[in-house]
């Protein structure tokens, strides 16, 4: 330690000693020459009392001095005490801290180096482990293989047995279906015969009941036709009289004179409308035939008419109107 160090009291304990050293050393010589010098005659003792502050002569200063630099030196020994038990407190807290450091710096190795152990024995672990499956599969992969073959054999085996099996058992149907073919063949051709002749003797026996109903289809249309003609022509005659019995005969009505009329008749006998196709030149001989036979309104008869005989004849009726019994 320097005795410029800011935090050395060694030269303030220096200083003070010598100040004592000094003041000592003065006082002995001032002792010496009062004991050397001659002394002066003696006279009478004159007492003077002065009350004197001893603080403030020499020895007192010097004493107050000496008590200022002894209490300086004592209290720059407990600073310096106590600043170096501070600082020895500093150096035991760093030592400590150091020594925490250093066993937590050792401790984080050791964990380090245990962390590493054990990754190693981890990582040593899974590639035994990653061994161990590949094996595993590899010796897996070799058995499904094996497997795999075995099937593929059996496989093979019972489709090619499959296919002889099933070549003798087409060769079987083909057989058994020729067989059936020609039984059907033969029975086919036995019935097409059978059918054959009663198709001819039904054909026959057809022909024979189509003639039959063509002569009665004959004789009854014929019979129907004679009746048909013979109702057309009474209905007709009716018709005509009718209107003729309802005709007004007019004042210019002369022999001779006709008209053709078209008379619309509908299903149940009533007259639809009637008009002129060929005048008599007479207008009035006209209009008294019309009303003539809107006045006869409705032919009952017709009603019971068969609907064809009825389209065919007297849906649309040209009645042709000349009365015989008119003046010349």
């Amino acid at each position: 330690m320097k005795f410029t160090d800011k935090e050395s009291y060694s030269l303030p304990v220096v200083l003070a000693l010598g100040l004592h050293v000094a003041v000592l050393v003065g006082g002995a010589l001032l002792a010496g020459f009062s004991e050397k010098a001659p002394e002066p005659p003696k006279r009478p003792p004159i007492v003077n009392a002065t009350i004197i502050d001893v603080s403030e002569t020499v020895i007192g200063k010097r004493e107050a001095e000496e008590r200022r630099a002894a209490e300086a030196a004592v209290k720059a020994q407990q600073e310096a005490k106590r600043k170096a038990q501070e600082e020895a407190q500093r150096k035991a807290e760093r030592a400590a801290l150091e020594k925490q450091r250093r066993e937590a710096e050792a401790t984080r190795r050791q964990q380090e180096q245990a962390r590493q152990k054990a990754e190693a024995e981890r990582q040593a672990a899974l590639e035994k482990k990653k061994a161990a499956e590949e094996k595993a599969r590899q010796e897996r992969i070799a058995k499904e293989k094996k497997a795999a073959q075995e099937k593929a054999r059996q496989e093979r085996i019972a489709k090619e047995k499959k296919a002889a099996e099933e070549k003798a058992k087409q060769a079987a149907e083909r057989k058994r279906q020729q067989e059936l073919e020609r039984q059907r063949a033969a029975e086919a051709e036995r019935k097409r015969k059978a059918e054959e002749q009663a198709r001819q003797e039904a054909e026959r026996r057809k022909r024979a009941e189509e003639a039959v109903q063509r002569a009665v289809a004959e004789e009854d249309a014929r019979r129907r036709a004679a009746e048909a003609g013979q109702m057309v022509q009474s209905i007709s005659g009716l018709i005509n009289r009718r209107v003729t019995d309802a005709w007004i005969r007019p004042p210019s009505a002369r022999n001779g004179m006709q008209t053709l009329l078209r008379i619309n008749f509908l299903p149940n006998g009533e007259v639809a409308d009637v008009r002129v196709l060929k005048g008599s030149g007479d207008a009035v001989f006209d209009k008294r035939a019309m009303d003539a036979v809107y006045k006869v309104g409705r032919i009952e008869e017709l009603s019971e008419v068969e609907s064809y005989i009825f389209e065919r004849n007297f849906r649309q009726v040209d009645l042709l109107f000349n009365p015989q019994d008119l003046r010349n």
